[in-house]
């Protein structure tokens, strides 16, 4: 009966000394800067002596106001 559970025990190791264990693979974090926000710039132009400015969006590329008179 020892004959039998040692051989079966030594059987057991040699098979699983025969299979690589495989480790989780290393995962790289890449930190990439997003923007969350959007980008405003006011735009200016003067026309007939008169000065105006408007909101554009530069993340969306569109308009986001109308023209605001400012000055005289």
């Amino acid at each position: 009966m020892k004959r039998i559970i040692l051989s079966l025990f030594i059987c057991t190791l040699t098979l699983l000394n025969r299979f690589p264990i495989y480790a989780q693979e290393n995962i790289s974090i890449v930190n990439e800067v997003e923007p969350r926000a959007d980008v405003y710039e006011w735009i200016y132009k003067t026309e007939n002596g008169k000065t105006y400015k408007r909101l554009w969006n530069a993340t969306k590329k569109r308009w986001e106001t109308e023209w605001i008179q400012i000055g005289n």
